[in-house]
Order: structure tokens, then C-alpha cells, then sequence
């Protein structure tokens, strides 16, 4: 039995998603100071991938 990495496992890919929408959040936040729309925009879209990605993968990737 191999040993696996633990981003390899279905909570690292869920701490990565965690930690792309924080970094999400930031840009954001950012965006938002600084009035630029585009920012916000790329945050908003990082959130979504990161929310999508146990759920593709489950469904969809894995039948």
C-alpha cells in the first residue's frame, strides 16, 4: 500500500480550496480599496472554482 501525499486526499484538496478562497477574499478586499472592478472580479470567479472543486471532482472526474 503507497503511502499518499495529504494534498492528495480529499481534506488537502478541501484545506487548498480553503486557502484559495482566502487569498479570493483578499483580492477582493483589495479590489474593493482600491476601486478596481477587475480585481473583484478575479476574486469572485477563484471563489467559485475553489467551491466547485470537491463537487466536480466527486460527480464528475471520479464516475
Amino acid at each position: 500500500m503507497g503511502k499518499n501525499s495529504f494534498f492528495k486526499t480529499k481534506a488537502g484538496g478541501l484545506t487548498i480550496a480553503f486557502l484559495v478562497i482566502m487569498v479570493a477574499f483578499i483580492i477582493i478586499m483589495a479590489g474593493l480599496g482600491t476601486g478596481n472592478d477587475m480585481l473583484c472580479t478575479v476574486g469572485f470567479v477563484l471563489i467559485v472554482f475553489a467551491m466547485l472543486y470537491s463537487p466536480v471532482k466527486v460527480y464528475i472526474l471520479r464516475k
